[in-house]
């Protein structure tokens, strides 16, 4: 069981403001209104992976991709 010494011990002040920090843009850029913060995250990795995708096959296209395909 972890106790509250351990977890204070590799507490981050500003690492939980940079976390929070985010999730209060995530939640901007969603256009809720609702206080409700729950799937933020997944909805930023998926739009993010799909932007990925989408870099990578523009990269394959135009040559400046590095990494080879199949």
């Amino acid at each position: 069981m972890t106790s509250y010494n351990q977890i204070f011990e590799t507490w981050s002040n500003e690492q939980e403001n940079r976390k929070a920090l985010f999730m209060d843009f995530l939640y901007q850029r969603s256009g809720r209104s609702n206080s409700l913060y729950t799937g933020l995250w997944d909805e930023w990795c998926r739009e993010s992976g799909e932007s990925a995708r989408e870099d990578h096959f523009t990269a394959v296209h135009t040559g400046d991709c590095k990494i080879k395909t199949a």
